[in-house]
């Protein structure tokens, strides 16, 4: 209808950067990105201390040394993104329950804001994991998806048309909460029992293969203990998996098999166009073919090809990465 042709517009991707901060269960991470998700320089760190002020001062000087490192002029950190396991209340910058006990009801955006002089955003770990994997995966994906990450614990996050579910009390995507098996094994992380975290969470993973090293129902997986010095980890596991040690492999077969059923709850319940499976455990491609297989025997109403599953490959600093994610869309998307 007349006026000026249309023109494709362009940003620079090093015009400004983010830092992502990963508080993990097991590991911190920490990494700076610019504005297309590209990392220019990471770092992995020990488990984050449990006094609530010595971790802000450790997040200061991370942040210091980052910027630092690739040589940032003043006022090209757009912020900072922090992810952490538990109900994460992003809107008031602060932790209900999670990581430590000792940081519960701090304001810990405004905290670390005050340490920094940068904007911080603060949220649960997945739910920025999911954001990442929806700005910068370069995969194509839907505007509805679940998420489903497995380590220590389980979430569940939900991309409902580009924006993450974090619910009334910001406890959506606690699916490792639920029950699978009532009356089954109490679960390490709530106390209940027969959540989904008591039969397939890495926690209580690791608590069967211990009683099966105590029983001597493992020699496979004693001899990779032996070989790690003495570590008991998820690594193992799938070491003494690959090697066909029985017990294990009975104990990740279950496993897989109450995940399945979750992803298939997932379909039947909400019908997402995708759900997205992360963690150190589907990197066997035992575990995957498992819970492919549950999960498209229980799927109703729905054939195989139209319940698209997708497995990650594993990459430990995928939470740091969301976290920086979300700093680039909240601060320049809002």
């Amino acid at each position: 209808q007349g006026g000026r042709k249309p023109q494709a517009l362009d940003f620079r991707a090093d015009a400004h950067f983010a830092v992502g901060i990963e508080f993990g269960p097991y590991q911190t991470f920490v990494c700076l990105t610019d504005l297309r998700g590209g990392v220019r320089c990471q770092q992995a760190l020990p488990l984050a201390p449990q006094d609530y002020g010595e971790m802000l001062g450790l997040v200061r000087g991370q942040v210091e040394g980052l910027c630092g490192q690739a040589g940032l002029r003043p006022g090209q950190l757009l912020g900072v993104g922090v992810g952490l396991p538990g109900f994460v209340n992003s809107r008031r910058g602060m932790m209900r329950t999670g990581l430590h006990a000792s940081w519960a009801g701090k304001a810990l955006a405004a905290d670390l804001e005050e340490r920094t002089g940068l904007r911080v955003w603060v949220d649960n770990n997945v739910r920025m994991r999911t954001v990442w994997h929806e700005m910068f995966s370069r995969q194509s994906t839907p505007s509805t998806f679940a998420y489903l990450f497995v380590s220590k614990g389980i979430a569940c996050p939900l991309m409902i048309k580009n924006d993450v579910l974090a619910g009334h009390r910001a406890s959506a995507g606690e699916i490792g909460h639920t029950t699978i098996q009532p009356g089954g094994p109490v679960c390490p992380g709530c106390g209940r029992k027969g959540c989904l975290e008591a039969v397939a969470g890495e926690t209580a993973l690791l608590a069967q293969a211990q009683a099966a090293l105590d029983e001597g129902r493992a020699p496979i997986l004693a001899s990779c203990v032996r070989q790690a010095g003495g570590a008991l980890t998820a690594r193992e596991l799938l070491a003494a998996q690959n090697a066909g040690d029985g017990a294990v492999c009975a104990i990740l077969e279950g496993a897989m098999s109450y995940l399945g059923l979750a992803v298939a709850n997932i379909f039947n319940f909400i019908s997402p166009g995708l759900v997205v499976v992360d963690g150190l455990l589907f990197q066997n491609e035992s575990n995957r073919r498992q819970l492919q297989q549950t999960a498209r025997q229980n799927l109703y109403g729905l054939a195989p090809d139209e319940a698209k599953i997708e497995f990650l490959p594993y990459e430990p600093y995928l939470g740091a990465y969301g976290a920086a994610a979300c700093v680039v869309r909240q601060a320049l998307l809002g």
